[in-house]
């Protein structure tokens, strides 16, 4: 009787104990439920899209597209078989080193399709190492509207933008990371996160404001702990570059921050059929990326494709596609029914959408010593691909009613400023604002 009379009088006890631990739990719980929600409510330290930690090739291009104060006529898409011929071929045209972080524009072919055409264009050079065209979507469908759109999208893609094994998903790579802070994708979040880790994630960070917000409330806090740090502790002086800090960082810790990008670190120096450098064997690489044909990634990139399409039939922005030419080395690697599953769905969805489809690797203007790799043409290469696109472009009739409804735009504003009264134009201050008379 003595052990049954303990055991009952421990039971309450425990009881007890347990009752305020719980009512704690459940009180905090309510306190962060409403924190989130005031925080929500009052859009506190809520994330902007081109507040960037640190760059990198696709932060850069966002900033100066965002930037320019006049829309290009012509934005390229595509990944670093667009990119390294764009920016190499204008390292030649001038006969200058480029940075490729701070030139997004190709004065190449500007010059050649004004040849061609009679018509001068500006252009926007929005090619990415890596881009998918789930990346190119993004692109397009946040950052090519409204004032920004242009008139004519050349956008050039290879097989490995459909069939890359190595992508563990569309949400992996460095432009997602950026380009889809600037607007909802939820829509198209099975084709982009069909991982259901990923897919938690997301769903989380949508429910919960301060885990939905957390890149900027840690950048905010950083930028606020190396404020406090530089008056209590200012640092040393240091005779070493900016450029000299950031390849001693690399070279110590490789893994921080691996995709950054820091001014004068992406050069494309000129050069000549004498000097260019040797041959790259890339092989291995690309036996990794077609090992085996991932059908929803192959399915999921080609829906991709037909949504900018989409989205540029709708915003009136008349699309190029090209297939851009590779290696028969490169193209040894795919099996002849992936290659042509490749190659016919491009046609069908070109077809479909209206856009204009060229196959350069149909044209047989290229060959083995135009490539600096296996898929990769270098400038020599490069300026046969963009004087083909010039010509295309310029013999388009689709692409040329755009350019033409854009330069009579243009002429109509330039009209209208010269015929309006004195009394009506807004006049400029010394900041060069809107504003009173100075």
């Amino acid at each position: 009787m003595q052990v049954e009379s303990t055991v009952t009088q421990n039971k309450p006890a425990t009881q007890t104990k347990a009752a305020p631990v719980l009512s704690r739990f459940v009180a905090a719980f309510l306190v962060f439920i409403l924190l989130c929600g005031a925080m929500a409510a009052s859009s506190f330290d809520r994330l902007k899209p081109a507040d960037f930690a640190f760059n990198t090739w696709t932060t850069w291009a966002i900033r100066d597209f965002l930037a320019r104060p006049k829309t290009p006529d012509v934005v390229f898409l595509g990944s670093s078989l667009m990119l390294v011929p764009l920016d190499g071929v204008d390292a030649d045209f001038i006969g200058k080193t480029i940075d490729g972080a701070a030139h997004h524009q190709s004065l190449f072919f500007e010059n050649h399709f004004k040849k061609y055409s009679g018509k001068e264009i500006s252009s926007f050079n929005f090619a990415l190492p890596g881009e998918m065209p789930s990346d190119a979507y993004l692109i397009t469908r946040f950052l090519l509207e409204g004032k920004h759109a242009p008139k004519v999208l050349v956008y050039g893609v290879g097989p490995r933008d459909f069939m890359d094994n190595l992508l563990p998903s569309p949400s992996a790579t460095d432009p997602f990371q950026y380009l889809s802070r600037f607007g909802d994708w939820s829509d198209h979040a099975s084709l982009i996160v069909p991982d259901w880790q990923e897919r938690f994630n997301l769903e989380l960070s949508r429910l919960v404001y301060t885990y939905g917000q957390r890149s900027q409330l840690a950048l905010d806090a950083n930028r606020i702990a190396d404020l406090v740090m530089d008056k209590v502790c200012p640092k040393p002086p240091s005779k070493m570059t900016d450029l000299e800090v950031y390849s001693l960082r690399r070279s110590i810790m490789p893994d921080y921050r691996p995709f950054e990008v820091a001014p004068k670190t992406c050069l494309f120096r000129p050069t000549t059929d004498a000097n260019r450098p040797k041959f790259l064997d890339n092989i291995a690489e690309y036996k990794k990326r077609y090992k085996t044909l991932k059908t929803e990634t192959f399915n999921g990139q080609m829906s991709f494709l037909g949504d900018i399409l989409a989205i540029a039939r709708e915003r009136h922005i008349h699309v190029m596609l090209y297939a851009m030419p590779i290696t028969d080395i490169n193209r040894g690697l795919l099996s002849d029914t992936s290659w042509q599953l490749y190659r016919s769905r491009l046609r069908s969805i070109a077809t479909t959408s209206g856009a204009s489809f060229f196959d350069m690797q149909e044209s047989g203007a290229f060959q083995f010593t135009d490539f600096q790799d296996t898929v990769h043409l270098h400038s020599g290469g490069g300026a046969k691909l963009l004087d083909l696109m010039a010509q295309t472009m310029s013999k388009d009739d689709q692409a040329g009613k755009q350019l033409d409804l854009a330069a009579q735009n243009t002429d109509s504003d330039r009209q209208a400023k010269k015929t309006l009264p004195t009394s009506a134009r807004p006049s400029v201050n010394l900041a060069g604002k809107q504003g009173g008379p100075l």
